[in-house]
Formats: structure tokens, sequence, C-alpha cells
């Protein structure tokens, strides 16, 4: 299969046992035409692809005008670039022109192979930096850090947050043998070299050390300054990694030294280790999580996230990526407990799906990690024989993932109550009882479960599920004032002078409950993608499909996106300081005594817009529906 791609195949670097082993790894998938694969800033890839037969194109999207077009013929891949570079996000959508086949591989053994294999990754780092070449392609990416915070978070991130200071060095006079054997002791990748005067001249990297000396151009007696490259490319600890790799790329180099405020040299950063870096704690975990054979192997594991997740958040890691971290774990987890359970209990009678709901079911979970999930399976001539199979199966699932350190819901809002573990029809009278009868309780259930996505299971449940659902609220469009006055009745907690309103009693006297304060952000957001038959819950993603629907300008999406951002950087800020200095498990009061004068601007500037979205929707929804 490995001989039928085209001569650009990133495979044929990887050596002949490890394209034999591979084999096993592929599937075949067709695709129809006029398929939309994958959509730009939205589709998580866990698959990398190569067009096997058909076409499809590429784009992405601007204003409604396609740019960065493309082509994709059989041979070509897609993918790489997005699983490698932007968090795994599509950056571009890709539509299929006809039928067509591909050959794919899961995400992690995708991953793999770039860790496991210099030359494999570097085709993807090389077809990156192509790509940063072309001004439109660039124009977006800093567009999308600067102005949305949207995309490659990682690549906003300063050298020094992935930086550890660790230096290897030696005179130009130094033997090739024993610049070699102080590499070796120091473990490191490369030695720069020193002149007579101990400025930094050059450098030598493994890479020099395998095409001149392994292959016989030089002698291991030969001074180390033979073989080095020279003048040193170098960066500041200041700039971001994104600006690193381009530096890498212009001068062709898989090195590039750091230096300090000072001037000083202090170390040597590679493109493997700006790779690694970005992926390798919350890889492992994921890696972990889908490779186990038993539960002892993934037993609080959540935990053990929360630990990877520190130095991110207290090195300024956008929200957004920290949450999509949570996310591909927690379905990770997720979907090898289900496996685990179906082992247990015997082949399922029918379909179902596994659903996630609330803040997980949105992406959006926290450090704070409860339960909030159900199960839907498909109507069966024999409904009590079924029903007892999957209450059955629902008590293994949610049991395991206690186990795995996610907490039990209080409300026991689970799958292993047996009320949210129901057949389609079931839930479809749910919502449709829901929608037509507003009473509080119902209203508190649609908060919970109407935010649902299928993570596990036969994915055109949950689909059906989520088209009823939008389709019942068009039919019923009083459902959307009845949202709207409901999320009227969180005013935001700030007095007629500008001073901040805490908890005047009980335990958490004198501070803000930041998940209540974004609770309007998330209504006005929930209740706009209704209208607008936005199936995506992501309170982020709703926000960029309203935006491209122009429901909301420019200046509006962005403050949002910002406001949001803030109160979610506060939240995981203060869940940070519970766990760590505190000894406690993670909560969302936050008190403004220990906020900074800028914080206190900042969370009152926030409020405005909070205020501002109440008085829109007040305006479209109370008043005209």
């Amino acid at each position: 299969m490995l001989k039928k791609k085209s001569q650009s195949s990133p495979f044929s670097v990887l050596p002949q046992k490890e394209q034999k082993a591979l084999l096993n790894s592929f599937s075949y998938e067709k695709i129809s035409k006029d398929t939309v694969l994958l959509e730009q800033e939205l589709t998580r890839i866990e698959k990398f692809y190569t067009l096997s037969s058909g076409t499809g194109h590429y784009y992405f999207e601007d204003r409604n005008v396609k740019i960065l077009k493309g082509k994709l013929n059989p041979g070509d891949n897609f993918g790489g670039i997005s699983i490698l570079f932007n968090e795994g996000i599509s950056i571009r959508s890709l539509e299929l022109l006809e039928d067509s086949v591909f050959v794919t591989l899961d995400a992690i053994f995708f991953l793999d192979l770039c860790q496991n294999y210099p030359l494999f990754q570097k085709y993807f780092a090389c077809e990156f930096g192509n790509c940063m070449l072309n001004k439109s392609f660039a124009g977006i990416i800093s567009r999308q850090i600067r102005d949305k915070e949207f995309s490659l978070p990682f690549f906003n991130r300063p050298i020094s947050s992935i930086f550890k200071p660790n230096i290897s060095t030696c005179v130009r006079e130094t033997t090739i043998q024993e610049a070699a054997i102080k590499m070796s002791r120091n473990n490191a990748s490369a030695i720069l070299i020193k002149n007579k005067d101990q400025s930094i001249e050059g450098i030598v990297t493994d890479a020099d050390f395998k095409h001149k000396v392994v292959t016989g151009k030089h002698h291991s007696s030969e001074p180390i300054s033979a073989i080095m490259s020279s003048p040193l490319i170098s960066i500041s600890s200041d700039c971001q990694v994104f600006e690193a790799f381009l530096n890498m790329h212009r001068h062709d180099k898989r090195h590039v030294a750091v230096f300090s405020q000072s001037g000083d040299i202090t170390g040597i950063i590679s493109q493997k280790d700006l790779v690694s870096t970005q992926t390798e704690s919350a890889y492992l975990l994921i890696k972990t999580a889908l490779s186990a054979r038993s539960m002892r192997e993934i037993e609080n594991i959540h935990p053990k996230l929360e630990k990877t997740l520190f130095d991110p958040l207290r090195n300024g890691a956008n929200p957004e990526y920290i949450t999509r971290l949570i996310t591909a774990c927690s379905d990770a987890v997720t979907h090898k407990i289900i496996t685990f359970s179906l082992e247990k209990a015997g082949p399922p009678p029918c379909s179902f799906v596994f659903l996630t709901m609330g803040s997980e079911g949105r992406e959006e979970q926290t450090l704070i990690s409860d339960q909030d999930n159900a199960i839907v399976y498909e109507d069966t001539e024999n409904p009590e024989k079924t029903k007892a199979y999957f209450d059955a199966l629902s008590i293994l699932i949610c049991d395991q993932l206690n186990m795995a350190g996610y907490s039990f819901c209080k409300g026991g809002n689970m799958a292993k109550n047996p009320k949210w573990c129901q057949p389609l029809s079931q839930w479809k009278k749910y919502f449709n009882t829901w929608i037509r009868n507003s009473s509080p309780e119902n209203l508190l259930y649609f908060s919970i479960f109407f935010d649902f996505r299928g993570t596990y299971g036969d994915l055109a449940l949950s689909n059906e599920l989520k088209s009823f659902l939008l389709s019942a609220i068009k039919d019923e469009p009083g459902f959307l004032r009845i949202l709207t006055e409901n999320a009227l009745n969180f005013k935001p907690p700030i007095g007629i002078f500008g001073k901040l309103i805490v908890e005047t009693e009980g335990d958490q006297k004198g501070a803000l409950d930041l998940k209540l304060v974004l609770l309007p952000i998330t209504d006005f957001t929930r209740i706009y993608a209704l209208k607008n038959g936005i199936s995506q819950t992501n309170t982020l993603t709703r926000l960029f499909r309203l935006y491209t629907r122009h429901v909301l300008t420019g200046k509006e999406h962005l403050d949002i996106v910002r406001a949001y951002n803030y109160l979610m950087r506060l939240r995981f800020m203060r869940q940070i300081t519970t766990i760590m200095d505190e000894q406690k498990k993670p909560d969302n009061h936050i008190n403004p005594q220990n906020l900074s004068s800028i914080d206190h601007i900042l969370l009152k500037e926030t409020f405005r817009i909070i205020e501002k979205l109440q008085q829109k929707l007040e305006l479209e929804f109370k008043w005209t529906t």
C-alpha cells in the first residue's frame, strides 16, 4: 500500500521495517462527493488522511471568500500540519469534489511516528514553514493569535516558558572525538564552539557528526571547528516559539541558540524540542489511556492531568488550549472505560451512544471534574431486556469514571441514573416536554442536557437527537423568550458606584463565583446558537459561527471572546491556587481583595460587556418573540 503513495509521501522516509509494521494500523474510508470532511477552526482532526482515489479541494473561508485554496489529488495527504502545529484543529476546510477513498492513520500513531523519526516530523515542519511564507496564510495565523486568540496558542508562548538553560561548550581546537564525548556525558544534541575571545562562533550538532564524521569526510582527530556551522543562529528567550520555528526554517537549521536579556548564550533549543514540548505531557496521558489494558493503569488519571497543566497555566497558556487538552484526555479515558465495560457486559443488543453534557459537552471542562453524561439507545422490540442491559452498562461506566478521578455528579445527572439511560424515542419526549412546559425544573434540565455531544458509539443517534432539538425549538419560538427571561435573572455583581458585590455570608463570604459570572455569556451564546440552528456546543465555536453568519459584528465577537477567555483564565488560576497552595479541591470562588488593580478594571469592564449582551438578548427575544 505504501508503494502506491506519491514520491513526496512522508512515509517514504521511514525504515522498511516500520513501514511494514504500519500496514495493520491503516484504515480505508469512503467519503461521498460534496462532503465537507473538515471545517476550518472547528473540526478536531483525529486522523492523518492520504487520498487514495478521487479528488478534493481545501481552502480558508474569510468573509465568505475562499482563499488559500488547493487541490487534493491521489497520493496527497492532509491533516499533518494541523495535528502537529494547531492543537489538532483543522486550519483549512477540506471538501470532496467526487466520491473518494482515504487511507487514514490515527492521530496518536501519527504523533508517535513524529516523536520517533525526526525525518518524518521534518517533512511536516518544512510544509508548515512553506505555508508560512505565504503572506495570506501567515496573516491568518497571526490574526488568530493576536485578535481572536483562537488558534495555535502554543506558538504564542515565549521560548522561556519551555526552555531549560543547559549548555555544552568547547574551544575550537578541541578534537571531534573529545567534543563528542562531552556531548554524550551531558546528554546534549549539540555543542557550542568558542573562539580565543571566549565568545560563541559556531555550533556542531548530532547531524554534523552523522553527515561529516561517520561518512568519513572528517577524522575524529581533527579540531571540532572543521565541522562546525557558523555564524551561529540565535534568538532571544523573550521571543515566541513561533519566531524560533520560523528562524529554523529560514536558515534550514534544526537548532538555534537562546540568549538572555544580558545577551549571553544560555543554551540551545531544537526543532524536536518545540514539537515534543507541545505534546509530550498531555500526549503521554492520552496515550496511556488509549493503550491501557486494565482500570489499574488509568485509576486516578485526572489528578495527573491537573499536574501537567500547572506550568502551562502559570505561563499564561490560552484557556481554550487548556480546555482542549482536558477534553482530549477525558474523551480518551471515557473511550477506554466504555471498552472495558462492554467487555464485562457483553455485546449490546442494539446501537447506542454515550453523551457528555454540560461543560464537558461544550468541551469547556476545567480542573473540576464531576460527571454529566447519559446514554441514548435504539428503540427495540424487547424494551425491558434492552433497558436492563444498558442500565447495568451505565453503572459499570460511571463507577469506573469515578475511579479514574471523574467524581459522581451530586445532582445525579449521569447515565447510571435510570432516568438518563433511555431509548431515542424517550429522549425526544423529554426534550419536547422541556420545550413546551417551561417549569423551573425543566429549565434546569435544559441548561444541563441541551449542551450535549456524542463521545462514544453510534453518533447518528446523537445527531438525530440534535436535529430533533433544533427543529422542536424552531416550532416553538416562544421558548427562546422563556430562556431569555431565565438568563436575565442573573445580574453582573457590580453596584451602582462600580463596587463589586460579593457573598455576605457562608463559607464563601467575600468571594465571587466565577462560574456564575460566566453563565450569562454561555446563556447568551446558547440562545443565539439555537435560534440560528447551530449544532455545535462549544461557546467559542458558537460565537465564531454567529460572527461568520453576521449575527455578531467583529467588535462584538472580539469583546465577548476576550471577556470569556479572561474569566476562564481567572477560574483556572483560582483552581490552581486551591490545589497547590491551599491543598483543597478546586473551586470557582475568587476574593476580589486578592486581585490586582488591573484585574479589578478588567473584571468591571467584563461585567459591562455582559450587561450589553443581556440588553441585546432582552431587545431581540423578550419583546419581539
